[in-house]
């Protein structure tokens, strides 16, 4: 009993206090607007600390107060490097696993979301995300598109470092989600992939169309794992556990394996960008089943051959 007391003492200490900080950011992103008429950078710029403030302190309390380890493979990334990012969508603590590595590249203000339209109405933390420059779509491309064709210009024209972050299954996987996209994936004779949703390319293809020729050269791929000790692979902690919890590692382990590729290398033409990204998926999946059976053997990370370079 007294063990459950001591967690929810402190999940609603640390909900209150980054409660708290949030309404302090959007104080300051308020009276940030009034500046708008002589530079919309200098705006663009407060609000990018504001995002960095409030994502440090989550990950500060996530990797040094509650030991989240987090380990890491694939390609290196090098520092101050603008990109279009693209990762599988497991939970919301999947923005930890994508902060982690941001935040080791100096990148944390400039990291950039797609996100859906209805988030933005969410009391204050809607309206922060909206000053912090967040992508806002629909999902309906025909009001998307608009839209997003004026986000882009104000990239380009800031030349801001920047990642914008792009969840290609458009939805946070579960398993009737996962049946209802293998079934989609029979009908029209595409990959069936066991874990991972099939990839909604429109909003990609347009992040690359826009932004090629630009200060942004490089598309990350990002492929987050989790682990629990007991319910296997992808059950991710959620965010009461994250905060309740005094120890994160164990009982969770999380993995991050990152490709790189260059913009210039992509193809060209859209019909075989989007078959690119279809591919990519294809090799996504490859790599969570390959961990899966690794960790189903070992019961630990260690299993996997990881760097922990970006420390």
């Amino acid at each position: 009993m007294l063990k459950h007391i001591t967690q929810a003492l402190r999940a609603l200490f640390y909900g209150s206090a980054l409660f708290s900080f949030a309404i302090s950011i959007n104080i300051v992103q308020i009276c940030s607007m009034l500046l708008i008429p002589f530079s919309r950078k200098l705006v663009w710029k407060i609000n990018s600390r504001g995002a960095q403030s409030m994502w440090w302190v989550m990950q500060y309390i996530f990797e040094k107060r509650h030991k989240g380890s987090i380990t890491f493979s694939g390609d290196k990334i090098p520092s101050d490097e603008s990109a279009i990012v693209i990762s599988n969508h497991k939970s919301f603590t999947d923005f930890y696993m994508l902060h982690s590595l941001a935040i080791r590249r100096n990148m944390l203000p400039h990291v950039k979301y797609f996100a859906k339209d209805s988030l933005k109405y969410i009391p204050f933390f809607g309206f922060g995300m909206w000053l912090m420059g967040m992508i806002f779509i629909k999902r309906n491309w025909t009001q998307d598109e608009g839209q997003l064709k004026k986000i882009f210009r104000a990239i380009k024209k800031y030349a801001a470092p920047i990642w914008v972050v792009n969840f290609l299954e458009g939805t946070r996987f579960t398993q009737k989600k996962l049946q209802e996209s293998q079934a989609f994936a029979r009908e029209r004779g595409l990959p069936i992939l066991q874990n991972l949703l099939l990839p909604r390319t429109k909003g990609f293809v347009a992040c690359v169309r826009q932004l090629k020729n630009t200060h942004v050269k490089y598309v990350y791929d990002f492929t987050i794992a989790y682990q629990h000790i007991r319910q296997g692979l992808q059950y991710p902690p959620n965010l009461v556990q994250i905060h309740a919890l005094p120890l994160i590692t164990p009982p969770w382990s999380f993995h991050v394996h990152i490709r790189r590729y260059a913009i210039e290398d992509l193809p060209s033409d859209e019909k075989n960008l989007v078959e690119w990204v279809k591919n990519i998926f294809v090799e996504k999946d490859a790599i969570l089943e390959d961990m899966k059976v690794k960790w189903t053997k070992s019961d630990k990370l260690g299993s996997i051959r990881s760097e922990r370079y970006f420390n």
